[in-house]
């Protein structure tokens, strides 16, 4: 491939142990040993976009791959290994090309130390900073921590703009009570005489019940099919601000329905069960 036309990504340098800490898979091939050292022939593994992207319909294990050649003329690492994507960089999407290069064959100044372990953030570090003393105790450690508090800051802008719309949702769904609310109830007290007149001729208690509901259901449920349809229509709109949920999922929106339906037929029954409390003479006088 030439060199204009070479895919760029991120390159790690890891040591053996690293896909098993982070739980990362490995899909085909073998992970790094101590047998790939500085002085062993270069070796490289690829995560499974990577691979389906340099080496479509084929297995990349055996392939070369040129590294740090700005004029075409690299070194050449053999792909031992592929493993699962990972999202160091967006949530929402997997690092789109990436490499792992075992440690000795290219290493950093620095590095960063990942721990598994059972025991309390505050241990773990004490283990580690005893470890790195025996290696070299002029050694520092820069901003330890751990994986769920980074993961936790690297999100903080999601969760704060999902909170926004979890509460700007909950006014909305307020608002449409009181709304709904409102108007039945308007429409009740308007319709007094008529309920009045209904239940002198001989109308049940279950029959105005159904009646003041059956009137003020009919535009919610209108408006859910409307609402419905206007989802399945802007879904590419709406797919773009979802994490690993179809906006056409229909446990979300049968949900999402029932939740709107229940609200609304809250709304209703209110004024509802105040209408079956009229009583027919007073109504009557009144008119």
């Amino acid at each position: 491939m030439p060199l204009n036309q070479r895919p760029l990504g991120l390159t790690r340098s890891i040591s053996p142990g690293y896909f098993q800490t982070l739980g990362i898979p490995l899909i085909a091939g073998r992970g790094f040993s101590e047998r790939d050292r500085v002085d062993s022939p270069l070796v490289v593994i690829l995560s499974n976009l990577t691979a389906k992207k340099l080496f479509p319909n084929e297995n990349p294990i055996g392939h070369q791959i040129l590294f740090g050649a700005e004029d075409g003329n690299g070194l050449a690492a053999e792909v031992v290994g592929v493993v699962g994507d990972v999202r160091s960089q967006q949530l929402a999407k997997a690092n789109d090309v990436e490499f792992y290069r075992p440690w000795p064959q290219r290493s950093a100044p620095f590095l960063n130390v990942l721990v598994r372990s059972a025991t309390k953030p505050e241990a773990t570090a004490g283990i580690v900073r005893a470890a790195l003393n025996k290696i070299d105790n002029a050694l520092p450690i820069i901003q330890p921590n751990t994986l769920e508090a980074i993961i936790s800051e690297s999100l903080g802008q999601e969760r704060l703009t999902t909170a926004l719309l979890g509460v700007f949702a909950g006014i909305a769904l307020l608002l449409a009570v009181v709304g709904i609310y409102g108007a039945v109830a308007y429409t009740v007290e308007q319709r007094t005489g008529e309920i009045g007149v209904r239940m002198a001729l001989g109308a049940q208690t279950r029959d105005v019940l159904r009646l003041v509901v059956r009137q003020g259901m009919h535009p919610v449920l209108v408006g859910l099919i409307i609402g419905l349809a206007a989802t399945f229509a802007a879904g590419r709109l709406l797919a773009a601000q979802l994490y690993q949920i179809s906006p056409h999922n229909p446990l979300l929106l049968g949900a999402t329905a029932v939740v709107l339906a229940l609200a609304a037929l809250l709304a209703c029954l209110i004024p509802a069960r105040r209408a079956t409390l009229v009583d027919p003479i007073q109504a009557l006088r009144t008119e």
